[in-house]
């Protein structure tokens, strides 16, 4: 069976639905993380959250990508999660009467789709991954369960400094030539022995990327854990997204084939429905 979130934990079982609680939602902790959410309107981190349940950033994601995806909350312009009060459009701060402009940016519903059917596909740990205005990249989907094997924490806003060592980056910056200048190779760890941390290395990585269409994350981010990555280009032909799945690295040596044709398939598929 499919499982979109965390299993409960011990102390963390579902309650009866109370009037401010969305109708429908069930997740284990969501109650939880909506009262959180209403005494702090302007907005609380993963963190946050994930050391109010007793979780990891990445175990509670799921229950706020739920609330994200019904439309009880949103994500602010500083990448913390707040209620959504109303509308989802608004009038920039400080500028009376100025046109309406996003509080956040919203990708479409196929996208989510697509995290989902990757996850059937694959059986490991599917995201989706964008580049945000300010060069973090947000992790605004995920899907699994906590029987499969998952690369250890990464934040849900994980900084341009890490950039050099995640396959998800790799497939955004390879395909924006204005990103990779704003990158800071100084600041470039060796997470394991084989993280890139050369610029002309690291250059000529992003070329194979934009050859192939693919990304590999081969354990430079994590020893034992691999990661295998495809862009998704919007309407206008800007690479907005990326795809991926997480898994051991022992089973990418052993399914590498079939692994890349699922992660390309589906982000070819998610991108032609994009233009519907």
């Amino acid at each position: 069976m499919t499982i979109d979130v965390p299993l409960p934990r011990s102390g963390d079982v579902r309650r009866p639905a109370t009037p401010t609680a969305p109708r429908g939602v069930v997740a284990p902790g969501t109650l939880r993380v909506l009262r959180m959410l209403a005494a702090h309107p302007e907005g609380v981190d993963l963190a946050a959250l994930g050391g109010h349940l007793g979780r990891t950033s990445t175990g509670v994601l799921p229950v706020v990508q739920g609330l994200l995806r019904t439309g009880h909350a949103e994500r602010t312009p500083a990448g913390a999660y707040r209620l959504r009060p109303g509308p989802r459009w608004g009038a920039a701060p400080g500028a009376a009467g100025s046109p309406a402009v996003p509080l956040s940016r919203e990708l479409p519903a196929v996208l989510s789709e697509a995290v989902g059917e990757l996850y059937r596909r694959a059986r490991a740990w599917a995201y989706l991954v964008e580049w945000a205005d300010d060069d973090h990249l947000d992790v605004v989907d995920i899907r699994g369960h906590q029987g499969l094997g998952l690369v250890p924490e990464l934040p849900a806003r994980i900084p341009p400094s890490m950039a050099h060592a995640l396959a998800v980056s790799k497939v955004l910056v390879a395909h924006a030539p204005d990103r990779r200048a704003r990158l800071d190779p100084q600041r470039w760890t060796a997470y394991t022995p084989w993280t890139i941390t050369s610029p002309a290395a690291y250059d000529a990585e992003l070329a194979r990327v934009r050859r192939d269409g693919y990304a590999l994350d081969r354990e430079e981010y994590a020893t034992g854990f691999a990661c295998v990555c495809a862009p998704i280009a919007d309407p206008g032909g800007r690479v907005s997204a990326a795809i991926a799945v997480s898994l051991p690295a022992s089973r990418l040596r052993a399914e590498q084939d079939r692994l890349v044709a699922d992660v390309t398939d589906v982000a070819r598929t998610a991108h032609r429905r994009w233009y519907r």
